[in-house]
């Protein structure tokens, strides 16, 4: 694009559709279901492997009959179109085949968090009117004296390892028969002797899948996403230049019960033939073992888990090791440094991999995909990608909703085709949560702040709502953190406030290994550094309200179970406390 020709505003110009131009477009998803997608580009290559799981291989002709021996499950225990059924679970193949087969029925997928209370869950199935409830053994206790309540429901009890020979070791749930409990075997078995399951046809905007907010602003709303929601997310995907061909490996451990597990974990690499190994602990030694185990060209999780490809543990365990089968890590759900990204691609490079640490962004409102890094070019590392091809804008605009020029830091809005229907029976937050601008377009308040670069890349700084109020001056946590990582001698950082003192801002960080190494044999160092990183704060942030007077050191930060630093744990957790 000619620059002479730019207003200055994102949203007019579109830049990033420069970097899409030579690339072929496909259509090979749109209009389709997921289900209708899976068969349509996968249904010639039976014998292909689809998922990998504790041991377990599964072709994608396993796949398919397995999906429609579940659908016709679902049917024999009353499912129909338009109906929610619930799942709660970790990712595992059942999972999977549940969620094509509701696809075929034409249903709705409900998929719940583990980590709710009985009474929060219960709550989420009743108010969709779900009567068929699917969840893993393993999280089955918590709610079973709940779930076993009401006798209209059906509990279909999954053994987690049902698929792996780890089955015959496992300890087994046993099914309390004068209970509406019934075992994913029982459940199989009585669907496999139906008539097949007639697919359901592909209508526009029709609901797919509700997942659930994080409930940081409040009680969690279901998301309500359509069949645009996945179809239109994957097919964009195929048209931005990622390599898509057939028998290449996605590592994944991104949960159901987020959309970007749903979309891009399960979704987007089996409807084009990419093989899924799955394995759905968040432990950095695990996923580093993971990754030399699987050797896949794609990596999908969390930033905390790249993250610890630098720790020490997970450097002795790549020592003599190549990465040189690494293609595409993708990354997303909190922002990086600078730094970061270079320390977690100075690993890669050092094991034979060339590979760039693609770093997205979304959220699960705006169907999980907003913006994309792409491989023919390479933006700046604090950028989160551009714009998904053909179904996404991205503006700033200020508090009133004037779009703001490229530089400026502003609210993150987005225009999608994928975004959300809706939140679920909530029509006042659903209001909220978009903007109808003087055209009459949607656009969604993604409540992130961030700035747009000339190229249409797009810099996310943080949640508008990750701020400290110290001596009356708001200031955003994550402008402190980014002066702390300027400093080579920090590895991790996290600001918060004490736990019992609102006005008092706490350092959590994780020193450079090297830092650590100098401090086991030097450790009155360590308050000289923290002085250090006052200073750049100051420095950087220009007023003495942001500088920390507080410091907890630690080896690593917690992850949550979304794969996310833990930052309820770490901000109650002051244990060696430093202050200056």
């Amino acid at each position: 694009m000619d620059k002479k020709q730019m207003t200055g505003y994102p949203s007019i110009d579109k830049p990033w559709e420069y970097f899409y131009e030579g690339i072929e477009k496909r259509s090979i998803f749109l209009n389709t279901t997921p289900y209708q997608g899976l068969i349509k580009n996968n249904a010639d290559y039976p014998s292909e492997i689809a998922l990998e799981y504790f041991g377990a291989k599964i072709t994608f002709g396993e796949l398919i009959k397995n999906t429609d021996i579940v659908a016709k499950s679902m049917v024999a225990y009353g499912v129909k179109k338009g109906d929610y059924v619930t799942i709660c679970s970790t990712t595992t193949p059942e999972v999977i085949y549940a969620f094509y087969a509701i696809s075929k029925i034409g249903a709705v997928a409900n998929v719940i968090s583990p980590f709710y209370t009985p009474e929060e869950l219960m709550a989420r199935i009743d108010e969709c009117k779900s009567k068929l409830i699917i969840i893993v053994d393993k999280f089955l206790p918590k709610f079973k004296e709940s779930l076993n309540k009401d006798t209209d429901k059906k509990v279909v009890v999954l053994p987690m390892m049902n698929s792996t020979v780890l089955r015959f070791v496992t300890p087994k749930y046993k099914i309390n028969n004068s209970t509406n409990e019934v075992a994913w075997k029982t459940f199989i078995k009585n669907g496999a002797c139906q008539n097949d399951v007639t697919a359901d046809s592909y209508e526009p905007k029709k609901a797919q899948a509700m997942v659930y907010s994080s409930g940081t602003t409040g009680a969690s709303k279901g998301i309500v996403l359509s069949v645009d929601s996945f179809q239109k997310l994957i097919n964009a995907y195929g048209n931005s230049g990622f390599d898509t061909s057939r028998k290449q490996k996605v590592y994944q451990n991104i949960p159901p019960w987020h959309s970007t597990g749903l979309s891009l974990g399960i979704n987007f690499p089996l409807s084009f033939g990419v093989q899924v190994c799955i394995d759905p602990r968040f432990d950095h030694t695990i996923f580093v073992k993971n990754v030399l185990k699987f050797k896949p060209e794609y990596i999908l999780t969390n930033t905390s888990m790249y993250q610890g490809f630098t720790f020490e543990k997970s450097l002795k365990l790549l020592k003599g090791k190549s990465l040189a089968f690494l293609k595409y890590p993708v990354e997303g759900g909190e922002p990086l440094t600078e730094k970061d990204i270079a320390n977690i691609e100075n690993v890669f490079k050092t094991h034979g991999s060339n590979a760039r640490l693609l770093n997205g962004y979304g959220e699960c409102e705006c169907g999980a995909t907003v913006t994309t890094d792409i491989t023919s070019h390479k933006f700046s590392n604090t950028a989160s990608g551009i714009p998904l091809p053909d179904i996404t804008t991205v503006a700033i605009f200020n508090d009133n909703f004037k779009e703001l020029k490229y530089g400026e830091r502003g609210n993150i809005l987005v225009k999608t085709e994928i975004g959300m229907i809706e939140y679920f029976n909530n029509p006042d937050a659903t209001n909220e949560f978009f903007y109808i601008d003087e055209n009459g377009e949607r656009w969604s308040k993604t409540g992130d702040i961030g700035y747009m670069n000339e190229d249409g890349s797009l810099v996310v700084l943080g949640r508008k709502s990750d701020f400290s109020v110290i001596e009356g001056k708001q200031i955003y946590n994550f402008d402190i953190e980014r002066a702390i990582l300027s400093s080579d001698k920090v590895k991790l950082c996290e600001i918060q406030t004490h736990p019992e003192n609102s006005n008092q801002l706490v350092a959590h960080i994780v020193w450079e290994n090297e830092v650590n190494t100098l401090l086991k044999q030097q450790p009155e160092k360590q308050k000289e550094f923290f002085v250090e990183i006052q200073k750049a704060v100051a420095k950087i942030m220009g007023h003495p309200e942001a500088v920390p007077h507080s410091f907890c050191v630690r080896d690593s930060f917690p992850s949550a179970h979304s794969g996310k630093r833990d930052i309820k744990f770490i901000k109650g957790d002051i244990d060696g406390l430093i202050e200056l």
